[in-house]
């Protein structure tokens, strides 16, 4: 008796039953095609990696983020310094300190006098020992500076010093910094700019960003973000007709639809998983150019760019699961069959209630706090951040509504040359494709216009610009120099080149003179408010107040807004003693009955005058009964040349290390601002071109699909100019429509989110008009790069058929 064979089973497993090696099979076929399916099929690859990469490269940059902020806000802390307690006298762990602030050719400089007062003092992050005299410690970029010929004028700053040490990285807030720590043995103690400190390192209350500036980061990052989904959705869809016809080939050899899409869904997945390997790659190509930017004086070393590993592992597993989620999506809605890809089928009528809801609800959730004010706490920063994105994600679900409504008039108006008509009609039929590679513009320039706008109106209200002068100011505070020196800081200064002319102002605080035996700590606490006054000549007070006729004897008295103020024949205590254990013993000056009434002057010069205020010619109020005089020396620079205010700084810093050098002009623009906007609109232009390849990609298949009814139009002698406008105005029209909605909403999204921040409307008119221009250039380039396949395909060769 014979035994029955098992049944065969060493065929394919197909349909419903497929297991997990026939997937991986399949999966691997669609990574093959992907990888080998000739120059077509390479450059969709490419493209929709490079889509995907540039996504996954925006997305790792913002997982990269908070570890960038909290390494930079350690850094600034680190070299914090920690003041010694007060009454606290010099010890072996104690150092005198004091800040010094300066610039080189509008790049910030910013040093520190240091004096240790006992061997064990504490020394600055970066540093393996404290400078002595006469040394100095410099950051890399500062040592590469002075070596350099750019830097001979500064050189020239600290020529009586020797550089011994470099700063390292961790005394430092980025790479590009100029730093510097210098030794001194000339601090006599706490007082007059001067820190006794016990160790580096104040943490101190933690950085709080005002509420425009949370605003801006938070509205910044979902604007800049939301378009990546759309983008990585829109990219993953490149060649995606193509694609269609060659799966339709699959099923005429056997393939079943279930293993079609798989294969689709390999080949996806490889150039997904090429776009994750490729945005990384570029995250870390761009570390080290990054390490050149800084915001709010904050910048970044290359190692701290690094995501966070939760946020990473996410994006890693998202990016390609969306991508085939797509891409199954995407076929769900086309019929691939033995002998062809079905497109025939009416599409459904576009909804718009659900898709005018999306943008609805985004202006709703960001209403509350555009009328009430801004909040803080997770609640309002959650809905600011939904209200941002469905905003900013309902743009992309309106255009293809808007396009099917456009061309459905356009249609039924019936004007138009016969190019016109046709592209009106290939619109009607395909507008979907259309619609899908514009979406990812409109999504991104949105966003670009809406940062911009946002960012603009925020640096606006932060800095304020200061008055234009003709003045330099050079300072000296609290008697750092004593007044019997101010005539030959003067006469320095009036000898640096490109100086045309200097004059000199010696201030102070007085206050109404009580004898000794009749205050009281009680007095001293509740003391009113000392009067400033000003020592100068004449020409110079002039420039302070409308004092009139004046000669050097005189004194001048302004008043508050309310009056008050010191009286003619009153006598005041200048510079009054802080308290009865005070040593010194203060000069006691009456005003002159003499002393006339006058008003302080607002003609924009440097030093703003409080009142009530005294005004003193040099002969009436000697500078020498001040003990801690604040110097001023303002000096005219020569216009046209534009290393006088080095000079000047070299001078100042030569007078006295801790002389501050004050520059009053109009303001220039943000270079933070110009930067970040410049960077903004070159991303947008990026898209912008990137989307044109997939414009490109569409054009040329669809007019491979054409290739029969082309060939026919031509034997009927359609002109081929005809032909050739109908496709400039297919690509135009889908592109225009979308920057308008783009701009229309950007616009309208900026302009609510400054309303948040009580900010003005300062649109960038230049980047809409590059974005223009350039969304004028990619559908030129479309059109002519399409050109020589439509000659090609208006053969009547194409009539032929097997």
């Amino acid at each position: 008796m014979s035994t029955p064979m098992p049944p065969d089973r060493s065929g394919p497993d197909r349909g419903r039953g497929a297991g997990p090696r026939r997937r991986c099979t399949d999966l691997a076929l669609g990574a093959r095609f992907a990888l080998t399916g000739g120059r077509e099929g390479l450059l969709r690859t490419a493209l929709t990696a490079l889509g995907v990469g540039l996504g996954v490269f925006v997305l790792l940059l913002a997982a990269a983020i908070p570890q960038v902020l909290h390494a930079a806000v350690d850094r600034k802390a680190a070299r914090t310094v920690v003041p010694a307690a007060e009454g606290t006298g010099p010890s072996d762990r104690t150092l005198l300190t004091a800040d010094l602030r300066g610039a080189f050719h509008d790049r910030a400089l910013g040093g520190r006098l240091v004096q240790p007062e006992g061997i064990r003092a504490p020394v600055p992050p970066g540093l393996s020992r404290l400078p002595g005299p006469g040394e100095l410690a410099v950051s890399p970029a500062l040592a590469e500076l002075l070596a350099s010929p750019d830097g001979a004028l500064l050189k020239e700053r600290f020529a009586h010093l020797r550089v011994t040490a470099r700063i390292g990285d961790a005394g430092l807030t980025h790479p590009a910094e100029l730093s510097y720590y210098q030794g001194s043995d000339s601090l006599r103690g706490p007082g007059a700019g001067v820190e006794r400190i016990t160790a580096f390192g104040d943490r101190g209350t933690p950085f709080q960003a005002s509420p425009p500036v949370v605003l801006a980061i938070t509205a910044g990052c979902v604007a800049l973000l939301a378009p990546v989904a759309v983008f990585i959705a829109t990219a993953v869809r490149f060649g995606g007709d193509r694609r269609d016809r060659r799966l339709a080939a699959l099923r005429l050899v056997g393939a079943d639809v279930r293993t079609t899409r798989r294969i689709a869904a390999g080949e996806t997945l490889t150039s997904a998983l090429l776009g994750l390997l490729g945005g990384a790659a570029l995250l870390l190509a761009v570390r080290v150019p990054l390490s050149s930017l800084t915001l709010f004086g904050l910048g970044v070393f290359p190692s701290d760019v690094v995501p966070d590993p939760v946020l990473a592992a996410v994006i890693a597993l998202a990016v390609p699961l969306c991508a085939v989620a797509v891409t199954l999506l995407t076929l769900r809605r086309v019929t691939v069959e033995p002998l062809g890809v079905s497109r025939t089928a009416p599409p459904l009528r576009r909804r718009l209630w659900w898709r005018a809801l999306l943008p609805a609800t985004g202006v709703a959730l960001l209403l509350p706090q555009a009328t009430g004010g801004l909040r803080s706490g997770d609640a309002a920063s959650a809905q600011l951040i939904l209200g941002t994105a469905l905003l900013l994600l309902g743009i992309a679900a309106l255009l293809p509504w808007l396009l099917d409504a456009t061309v459905a008039r356009l249609g039924r108006a019936g004007f138009g040359g016969q190019a016109w008509q046709l592209a009106v009609r290939r619109l009607q039929l395909t507008s979907t494709a259309a619609s899908r590679s514009v979406s990812g513009i409109t999504v991104a320039v949105a966003g670009a216009i809406a940062v911009q706008l946002l960012l603009a109106g925020v640096w606006t209200g932060l800095g304020e610009t200061s008055a234009t002068t003709p003045w330099t100011e050079v300072t000296t505070r609290d008697g750092t120099l004593p007044a019997d020196r101010a005539p030959g800081m003067s006469a320095l200064l009036n000898a640096t080149p490109g100086v045309l002319a200097t004059r000199t102002l010696a201030t102070g605080y007085a206050d109404t003179y009580r004898p000794q035996h009749q205050r009281s700590d009680a007095d001293t606490s509740a003391a009113s408010e000392p009067y400033p006054f000003t020592v100068a000549d004449c020409p110079t007070l002039r420039e302070q107040a409308h004092i009139g006729a004046c000669s050097d004897g005189d004194v001048f008295l302004a008043g508050g807004p309310e009056g008050g103020g010191p009286r003619p024949g009153e006598r005041l205590t200048l510079e009054p003693a802080l308290g009865p254990t005070d040593p010194r013993a203060p000069a006691v000056w009456t005003v002159p009955s003499t002393a006339r009434r006058t008003t302080v002057a607002d003609r924009g010069t440097p030093l703003g005058l409080p009142t009530p205020t005294v005004l003193a010619t040099p002969k009436a109020l000697p500078p020498t009964l001040l003990h801690r005089p604040t110097l001023t020396v303002l000096a005219r620079l020569a216009p046209g040349d534009p290393d006088a205010l080095e000079h000047l700084r070299n001078t100042a810093a030569r007078i006295d290390a801790r002389a501050e050098v004050s520059v009053y002009r109009s303001a220039a623009p943000d270079a933070t601002l110009g930067l970040t906007r410049r960077a903004l609109t070159a991303g947008a232009v990026a898209v912008l071109l990137l989307i044109g390849c997939g414009l490109l990609i569409t054009a040329v298949e669809q007019l491979r699909e054409r290739a029969r009814l082309l060939s026919a139009l031509d034997a009927l002698g359609t002109p081929r100019g005809v032909l050739a406008r109908s496709l400039l105005w297919q690509t135009a029209l889908p592109v225009a429509l979308g920057l308008a909605l783009a701009l229309t909403c950007g616009l309208a999204l900026g302009s609510l989110l400054l309303h948040m921040a009580d900010r003005p409307l300062l649109p960038d008119w230049w980047g809409i008009l590059t974005l223009t221009a350039t969304a004028g250039a990619v559908i030129l380039t479309v059109t002519a790069l399409s050109l020589p396949l439509l000659w090609r395909l208006m053969r009547p060769e194409g009539l032929r058929t097997e």
